[in-house]
């Protein structure tokens, strides 16, 4: 009897306790309400432990700065050094925190000298914390970098496996929410007093939201016990920050933290902006994109850079080696595929089509495919089929262009190999360009030796800027500000000085070396042939005891002895064999390689650990290769074009690179070295003025001496042989 009189009293009580918001139900459903709270700070939590550790590395900087800095740097500042030292302060530290009231309670410190020391001292401070490299060097660590460095690798182990599980949480944190709630309203007590139908239902309904409440507290729990425990490997996290230091930075700069710069605004710096006009900058960045193709994290100059291309739709992307051109057109290509636009076509010296292939495939979603040899013809009937990214050479292309078809992006690597108008590839890609939607011509040098270079890549790509871009470079001194207004719809160029505020320094070496009396005797007898003269200068006697030997078997002694690596380039193939010989193991590329040997060499040589010396053949892998291993460059001889020495060194020093990078450039006293290293400063000066940066940022109004600069090289340099003989 008295049985189901309980049961009944007890339904009841549920029903009212239900209707107040009572009972083990909403006690439940209100603990797994805060802990699925808890997942959903998960991520925000792990990005301000980066912010924490940056601010706390860049603070132990400082102090340790201040710390060694004498207090008469304050002068420098403002501040009167001679009272503040008559008072006992040794170090700015010693000034940290000092107010006006406990500097004036020192004898000899007045009013005026004691604001001064504050506003001065607060301004170094300040001063040195912008000067701060957040981002660590490998062989200089510093107390702050490991927990920088961890905070980080978790931030990304938890943004690659949290959120798709968090946001499962959320969605039945949000839907638990919402059913106890239509429970507690549809509750009505006194319709229970005589249906027992009811009683049941509303006892049914409630175990099932209880059982709700328990798996969502139990799943919630789970995920942030994980996130708590979470531990990472300060070793293998250094390990790991030493092969792919961009990743970290793209991370750090994707939390917010900056880089080494305060957090990232809405709106892109002008830095990174290329200088881009205000209304060209805005549209570009107000640019929406579907990168969900894309497997890359991206910089913030890479997303500006990707809108740049989709927005203006043909462009000469001619951002400065090493900042990650391809990885913003692959950007591109993922963006236009998720808009149906999936077929993409890519035009490359031969040496680089495996990086390509791997680009592709390590950083997008795409399929990749190669065009090149005997199958080229079913490989471009796939592509045409499947869509994806097709890569191929500019020769092939010459054998393919009228049977590609429609296209929906065309990217030109290495754009600056088809400047020639003449010249059968370039008329090549210009029939390809002049049938695709979207073209984008990728070089970090536009310009090399005249302006109608320049002038042709722009055109080829947007035609329309014909009739105001070829009437401004026809005159005899285009001012460079006018120059780059009227390149700003097509051409974007960002530094790494620009951009890369994390990039180690460069430290770059002139090595003037005086010939001895055999090698003098070598290179006067020499043919009055500039390549000869050129090869005599470092070869000497052809012994092997030439004097750049010498000073080279020096250079790797002392490398070796450090563990650094080495990456060597030469025009001549008899200096890369003498080089070889000298050294003993090395690695080596020339122009005897194929795609796939070239690439196996790089590996061999990334994954060496210690000493490593690799030799180049510069035309041959002076562009489109990645070395970031290594921490120094030797060039054996000065080049004809200042940006071939540039490629050369960025292939070491660009972006992912984490050491200081040594350059050694070796200049044979008293020969046609000297002549071309003069030749090549008159060249950067020219490249200065009109391609180093774009549009009407900080640049020289200075016109060009256009007599000296486009005389042809070779001719000026054969002038200065014949003198030299002659003398």
């Amino acid at each position: 009897m008295f049985g189901p009189l309980s049961g009944y009293l007890s339904a009841l009580s549920s029903a009212y306790q239900a209707k107040g918001g009572r009972g083990p139900l909403f006690r439940e459903a209100e603990a797994a309400e805060l802990e699925a709270v808890q997942v959903a700070r998960v991520i925000p939590a792990a990005k301000g432990a980066i912010t924490a550790a940056r601010d706390a590395l860049v603070e132990s900087t400082v102090t340790a700065v201040a710390a060694a800095t004498p207090v008469d740097a304050l002068a420098d500042f403002g501040a009167r050094s001679g009272p503040l030292q008559a008072a006992g302060f040794r170090t700015v530290a010693e000034l940290r925190g000092q107010g006006l009231s406990s500097l004036m309670a020192r004898e000899g410190i007045g009013e005026v000298t004691a604001a001064a020391a504050v506003s001065a001292t607060q301004a170094f401070l300040d001063d040195a914390r912008s000067a701060v490299r957040v981002m660590p060097d490998p062989d200089e660590r510093r107390p702050g970098d490991a927990a920088l460095l961890l905070a980080v690798a978790r931030y990304e182990i938890l943004l690659r496996e949290f959120p798709a599980r968090a946001e499962g949480v959320e969605r039945r944190r949000q839907a638990l929410r919402r059913e106890v709630a239509l429970f507690r309203d549809g509750t009505v007590p006194g319709e229970h007093f005589f249906s027992a139908a009811k009683r049941a239902a509303h006892a049914a309904h409630e175990t099932t939201l209880r059982s709700e409440a328990t798996g969502l507290l139990a799943e919630a729990r789970l995920l942030n016990r994980y996130a708590r425990d979470l531990v990472v490997d300060e070793a293998e996290v250094w390990r790991r920050y030493g092969e792919n230091a961009a990743g970290f930075i793209a991370l750090i700069e994707g939390a917010g933290a900056g880089s080494p710069g305060p957090a990232i605004r809405p709106v892109a710096p002008a830095d990174q902006r290329g200088g881009l006009p205000a209304e060209i900058a805005d549209a570009v960045e107000a640019t929406k994109l579907d990168l969900s193709l894309l497997s890359a994290t991206l910089r913030r100059y890479q997303l500006f850079g990707t809108q740049y291309l989709i927005h203006q739709r043909r462009a000469l992307l001619g951002d400065d080696m090493g900042l990650g051109k391809t990885v913003q057109v692959l950007a591109a290509m993922c963006h236009l595929a998720a808009q149906g636009k999936r077929h993409c076509f890519v035009v490359a010296p031969n040496a680089v089509l495996i990086n390509w292939e791997r680009e592709v495939r390590k950083h997008t979603k795409l399929g990749a495919i190669v065009i090149h040899g005997f199958d080229r013809d079913d490989e471009l009937d796939q592509w045409r089929r499947e869509g994806g990214v097709a890569i191929t050479t500019f020769a092939t292309l010459g054998k393919l262009v009228d049977r590609i078809g429609p296209v929906d992006l065309v990217a030109v690597d290495e754009a600056h190999s088809v400047k020639n108008p003449e010249a059968q590839r370039s008329q090549a890609v210009a029939r390809l360009a002049a049938t695709a939607e979207f073209v984008t011509f990728l070089t970090g040098t536009a310009l090399e030796n005249r302006l109608e270079e320049l002038q042709y890549l722009v055109l080829t790509v947007q035609p329309g800027l014909k009739e105001s871009l070829g009437g401004l470079l026809r005159q005899a001194r285009p001012k460079p500000i006018e120059v780059r207004l009227k390149l700003a719809p097509v051409y974007l160029r960002r530094t790494q000085k620009d951009v890369l505020k994390e990039l180690p320094d460069l430290q770059e070496i002139d090595e003037v070396i005086p010939l001895e009396p055999a090698d003098r005797e070598a290179y006067a007898k020499a043919p009055m042939n500039l390549m000869q003269k050129r090869l005599a200068a470092t070869i000497g006697a052809g012994d092997r005891q030439a004097a750049k030997y010498d000073r080279l078997r020096d250079l790797l002694g002392h490398y070796r002895e450090e563990g650094r690596k080495v990456v060597l380039f030469s025009f001549f193939r008899q200096v890369l064999d003498d080089v070889g010989l000298i050294a003993g193991d090395h690695d080596r590329i020339d122009g005897d390689l194929s795609a796939e040997q070239r690439q196996a060499v790089i590996d061999r040589f990334t994954a060496r650990t210690g000493f490593g010396l690799i030799v180049l053949q510069i035309e041959a892998g002076g562009v489109g290769i990645n070395l970031q291993s290594a921490q120094v460059v030797i060039l054996m001889e000065p080049q004809f074009k200042p940006s071939t020495e540039r490629q050369a060194v960025a292939r070491v020093r660009r972006m992912g690179q984490t050491r200081k990078v040594i350059a050694h450039r070796f200049i044979a006293a008293r020969t046609i070295d000297e002549h071309l290293v003069l030749l090549i400063k008159q060249k950067a000066q020219l490249f200065e003025d009109y391609a180093q940066q774009s549009a009407v940022k900080a640049a020289s109004a200075m016109a060009v001496d256009g007599g000296g600069l486009v005389a042809p090289a070779a001719a000026e340099l054969q002038r200065l042989i014949e003198e030299e003989g002659n003398g």
